[in-house]
């Protein structure tokens, strides 16, 4: 089991394996979902979904009612967290 120790600044340091198996480094974002009384973190992809987007011309993300972009990037993550763990 790996231990993380919230610091007096709120921060966490993820253990230097966990970084390493998800391949993460310095400036890569993670989504924080909330579930069942828990924390998921999710890696979000390196590029984010509207820079993609941004560059298809006529190509937008469709958005749910009230769903923001940010949301919408989570929600991928966690499919690509599923098909990845599966």
């Amino acid at each position: 089991m790996n231990i993380a120790r919230l610091s007096s600044k709120g921060q966490l340091v993820l253990p230097q394996g966990i970084r390493k198996s998800l391949d993460l480094r310095t400036g890569d974002e993670l989504a924080i979902i909330l579930e069942d009384g828990g924390v998921r973190l999710l890696p979000l992809p390196k590029r984010k979904l509207s820079e993609v987007l941004d560059r298809l011309p006529g190509h937008r993300p469709r958005l749910a009612e009230g769903q923001d972009l940010l949301q919408a990037e989570a929600e991928i993550a966690r499919e690509m967290w599923k098909k990845h763990a599966g």
